[in-house]
């Protein structure tokens, strides 16, 4: 049985979440004594989830005022994907040959769910569509055996859900449907293709509204 989160967690996740869904837009001022009143969280919760949300990017402190929303800059998406297909590609490539029926299962399921969900109007249908896509990347990237990877890729999925709040195709089907193609048949080479194209092709949708 889990533990019941914490008030530093609930503060934490609902700003986050705030600011992911466009809530909290950038250039936001929030300030810690109202944050405190709203969450009835007490100073100490709430300064440290701000300050977790400040070491994640998502806010940034101004001495003597608060802390503002920030912007996920050009150039934190061209880095963020760039890491993305360098160790992604290479990931793939060493899931593939350690892939469990269950894994394969796991992976199938969740496309099916995507093409469910894409199919609907579901009113959280981008924050589910979000938790998919990080879940079908991050079963990959356990698979691989590598843990120092797969830490780093859950990081950047982290990073990255801001970015891909607003893409019309998260939760589209056959954005997955080539690397599962290539997984059922252990195919390496056409399964790292599949995904090196999946990426980039999110990255230009990404870019493009820049």
């Amino acid at each position: 049985m889990s533990a019941a989160p914490t008030k530093k967690e609930l503060v934490y996740k609902r700003i986050r979440r705030a600011i992911i869904s466009g809530e909290l837009k950038p250039g936001v001022i929030l300030n810690e004594a109202e944050i405190t009143a709203q969450f009835e969280s007490g100073k100490t919760p709430t300064r440290e989830a701000l300050l977790l949300l400040t070491h994640e990017h998502f806010l940034e402190s101004l001495p003597r005022v608060g802390y503002i929303v920030t912007q996920p800059s050009l150039q934190d998406i061209l880095e963020t994907f760039h890491l993305r297909l360098v160790l992604e590609v290479e990931v793939i490539g060493l899931a593939i040959e350690r892939l469990s029926a269950e894994d394969m299962r796991c992976l199938l399921e969740n496309n099916q769910e995507e093409e469910r969900l894409s199919a609907s109007k579901a009113g959280a249908e981008n924050e589910k569509a979000s938790a998919l896509n990080r879940d079908f990347h991050l079963t990959l990237a356990r698979a691989s055996g590598h843990v120092r990877m797969a830490g780093i890729i859950k990081q950047l999925m982290d990073d990255m859900e801001r970015m891909l709040a607003k893409d019309p195709y998260l939760a589209d089907p056959s954005q997955h449907r080539p690397i599962l193609a290539a997984l059922e048949t252990r195919d390496k080479k056409q399964a790292q293709e599949a995904l090196r194209l999946h990426i980039e092709e999110t990255r230009t949708r990404i870019l493009n509204r820049y």
